[in-house]
């Protein structure tokens, strides 16, 4: 089973890979989307036959079509009906969340990641 991890656009691999991980797309720095690695990346993983998984992909959507998306901690509604929505539990203490005046009452109870998008 063979992973891709983006490090070097460069270094994009011809070969067929198993899964793609993009973790690129990010909340606060929107202008990565115009630099040639990340095109580059993008326009790789939207080409390639594997599947995607989104990493906490930010709510105006990803540059990469996802098959499945992971959220974490807190839902964000975001524009990506295509994927399969997931949300991940990274066990952050209730008291981070009181600090900033978030009450949070944890929806995972005994589980640690959760579906967040209709069974088909």
């Amino acid at each position: 089973m063979s992973i891709c991890l983006w490090l070097l656009s460069a270094d994009l691999s011809s070969s067929a890979v198993d899964i793609i991980i993009n973790a690129m797309d990010t909340h606060e720095n929107t202008q990565y989307k115009q630099q040639g690695w990340f095109i580059a990346c993008s326009e790789w993983a939207n080409h390639s036959k594997a599947p995607v998984l989104s990493l906490d992909p930010p709510v105006e959507g990803t540059s990469v079509q996802a098959k499945w998306s992971l959220g974490i901690c807190l839902p964000l509604t975001g524009k990506d009906s295509t994927s399969k929505v997931y949300l991940c539990d990274l066990g952050f203490p209730k008291k981070v969340f009181t600090n900033h005046g978030i009450e949070y009452i944890s929806p995972f109870s005994h589980k640690f990641i959760i579906p967040l998008h209709y069974r088909s």
